[in-house]
């Protein structure tokens, strides 16, 4: 494979609680879900989980965050088991606070804390395998192995959201920036996320690299500078 042109600088949230206090952790999670919510983001994704040919049964979150999007596919499949996932000790406890606020916390979710980046779970364990804003945290032998791990899980379908490594959108983030994002956890890894994500190539590169079918696999551009994957995991009768 190739070398593609990603960033590989470290972003200070996968750095620990060394380089954040909680209270900017906390907010950065907040702000980061009006992002998905307002340009598009999350939009993306779920238009893709109602399209869906099949009811999913059990979703897998992978990557969570804060938790805040894996509510709202928990409240949207309200007859599936939802399963968020993260390997980092703040991120599942922020999570676990925001169902407790809700005012009907939806009884089909469970977070989980990774213990550690690999996916241990049965082969076709769940329906779909979902990962928002995840891909691009790691570098490129992470990615392949995480494809490799979720394409044996899935029994249906893959969904991943992630950035468009493009000049616009990296101009268009540094002139909002000032304007709307005070935070120092989004102000400075929100640049540095777009510079580690990828153009529409690279992902038929990692998907290639990890022994995934390309006529299996579906890469979609969305407002605003996202990349939505899609991966039939289904088996061939």
């Amino acid at each position: 494979m190739k070398r593609v042109k990603r960033s590989n600088q470290s972003e200070l949230i996968d750095l620990g609680p060394a380089y954040y206090t909680t209270e900017e952790f906390d907010d950065c999670h907040l702000q980061l879900d009006r992002v998905g919510r307002f340009l598009g983001g999350d939009r993306a994704t779920i238009k893709i989980f109602k399209n869906l040919k099949f009811q999913p049964k059990s979703i897998l979150d992978v990557g969570c965050g804060g938790g805040l999007f894996t509510i709202r596919l928990a409240n949207l499949f309200p007859e599936a088991d939802v399963v968020g996932i993260d390997i980092a000790d703040d991120a599942i406890e922020f999570a676990n606070k925001q169902i407790k606020i809700q005012k009907k916390p939806p009884l089909n979710l469970i977070f989980k804390k990774l213990e550690e980046p690999n996916l241990k779970f049965p082969d076709k364990s769940f329906d779909v395998i979902t990962a928002t804003l995840l891909c691009h945290h790691l570098d490129d032998a992470e990615l392949i192995q995480f494809l490799k791990q979720s394409y044996k899980i899935a029994k249906n379908g893959i969904i991943l959201n992630d950035l468009h490594r493009h000049p616009l959108a990296s101009a268009g983030f540094a002139l909002l920036t000032p304007l709307f994002f005070r935070n120092r956890l989004v102000a400075q890894d929100g640049l540095l996320s777009i510079r580690r994500s990828f153009k529409r190539a690279e992902w038929f590169e990692y998907l290639k690299a990890a022994d995934i079918p390309l006529e299996r696999c579906f890469v979609s551009w969305h407002w605003a500078f996202r990349w939505i994957v899609y991966i039939d995991t289904t088996e061939k009768k």
